[in-house]
């Protein structure tokens, strides 16, 4: 029985198993540099990525559902901490969204402790804050066609015209505002306007030809890929010169040791 020595590992075994472990890189970075290098003719500035996972990764497609009621014509949303007025952003929030309705003046839009005001335009008019006045809102409704708050204590109160005082009311004959369920058009046009047309797909392609896309680390990523690329052209050439010097020494030994 005979014991066999354990096989060294040769520059042409490294030579070979890093070429494979970087191939899947190389290409990248060759396809995406021809790409990038015909911007205009693949009209690369011009094209939108709507990919959900690829949104999702960037932080552009939201996570949660829209929360939306109807005021008149129009639809008052909000979705991952931003005021919609139809389909235009009005203001980001800070808070959750419990109401909104048409009051004599204002679109009134209920908050956990704050109220805003919009004109019946869209525009934004101002933040009312109810904090110092009583707690946490509940739910949004209207009597005498003005505002009432539900509070968690739960205490009702009525504002006045100009929404500036609230009088504290019993709860008889009040009208609560309830959520609104956007359709398919209407979601798909709230959701354009929340991450509008997408991705460019040149900022993807650049970001996956330099590594960003794969996060903070990526670029080493593709630095590797650049390192790998020079250590497997200076290695083939050591194992060229090595099996040439190697075929060199047995034309010699095989021409001087003939029979």
């Amino acid at each position: 029985m005979t014991n066999r020595k354990p096989k060294k590992f040769t520059a042409f075994l490294w030579h070979r198993r890093i070429g494979l472990f970087a191939l899947v890189l190389i290409i990248i970075l060759s396809v995406t540099g021809i790409m990038l290098n015909h911007t205009e003719q693949f009209k690369l500035d011009e094209t939108y990525v709507n990919n959900s996972w690829l949104l999702g990764w960037y932080g552009i497609e939201p996570e949660d559902e829209p929360i939306a009621y109807r005021v008149g014509d129009h639809i008052i949303s909000s979705w991952h901490d931003q005021l919609f007025f139809d389909n235009i952003v009005i203001t980001d929030l800070e808070q959750n969204i419990h109401g909104a309705i048409a009051g004599e003046q204002f679109i009134v839009v209920a908050l956990d402790d704050e109220i805003i005001l919009l004109s019946f335009e869209g525009e934004f008019i101002e933040r009312v804050s109810t904090s110092i006045s009583f707690s946490d809102i509940q739910r949004l409704g209207t009597k005498y066609n003005r505002p009432v708050i539900e509070t968690s204590e739960p205490l009702y109160f009525i504002a006045d015209e100009h929404i500036l005082d609230w009088d504290i009311i019993a709860n008889e004959d009040i009208d609560w505002i309830e959520k609104y369920s956007l359709t398919e058009d209407e979601y798909e046009k709230l959701l354009v306007a929340y991450r509008g047309n997408g991705l460019k797909l040149e900022r993807v392609i650049l970001d996956l030809h330099s590594g960003r896309i794969f996060g903070s680390y990526g670029i080493y990523v593709m630095d590797a890929a650049a390192v790998a690329m020079l250590w497997l052209s200076l290695s083939g050439l050591w194992v060229w010169g090595s099996r040439r010097n190697k075929m060199r020494r047995k034309k010699h030994y095989q021409k001087h040791h003939r029979n």
